[in-house]
């Protein structure tokens, strides 16, 4: 979309590096691509945006899609996307509800877990999501945001049908979406979610 996360400088930062890797990124803001022709062209979906409502139809195609094995990496934001279907929240696990703001690392929890090995975590600028309508069904959480005796789930992955979901909270803005450490996150939950090794990421 073109509200204020910036999708498309968003993009920008994240195409070239992911192209170094071998993963090609092709940006979209038109939800009507969300059908079953367009989706089958690709591995997985990247999903960062403040788009409030989808269609059934494109609820449809897109639930289809994840059951037949495709991968969905929603960021940030996108938990609050699509809120009108309470089928493609459960799909994403959770629901953005408030946030703050600051300077911060998280808890790994998951270290078993293929997307975390090898991976040491990172600290940056960033909102401070707190979610609600979890879905905790197949759901693995990898990282939490700690602040006190809270422990807000951060990082997660969950499997639906014969397709894969990583999902992570970090990334309000070029911040985080400049640090390497966000980007070797997002490259092993992409591997992840597409079956791939996530540990080629480095």
């Amino acid at each position: 979309d073109n509200g204020h996360h910036q999708p498309r400088a968003r993009f920008g930062q994240l195409q070239p590096v992911l192209a170094e890797r071998g993963i090609d990124l092709v940006y979209s803001n038109s939800p009507a691509d969300l059908d079953d022709d367009t989706l089958s062209q690709y591995d997985a979906l990247l999903l960062y945006a403040n788009i409030d409502r989808i269609e059934p139809d494109q609820a449809a195609a897109l639930l289809r899609y994840v059951t037949d094995g495709g991968g969905f990496v929603p960021l940030h934001c996108a938990s609050y996307c699509f809120r009108n279907s309470d089928e493609v929240v459960a799909l994403i696990g959770a629901q953005f509800k408030q946030h703050g703001t600051g300077i911060f690392g998280t808890e790994l929890a998951g270290r078993s877990h293929p997307v975390l090995q090898g991976f040491g975590g990172f600290e940056s600028w960033d909102e401070t999501y707190v979610h609600h309508l979890h879905n905790e069904q197949d759901r693995t959480v990898l990282e939490y945001r700690v602040n006190g005796e809270e422990r807000e789930p951060w990082t997660w992955v969950r499997t639906h049908g014969q397709g894969r979901v990583f999902y992570t909270a970090w990334g309000h803005d070029g911040r985080t979406w400049s640090h390497p450490g966000f980007q070797n996150l997002v490259e092993r939950g992409i591997r992840w979610a597409c079956g791939d090794d996530p540990a080629q990421a480095g």
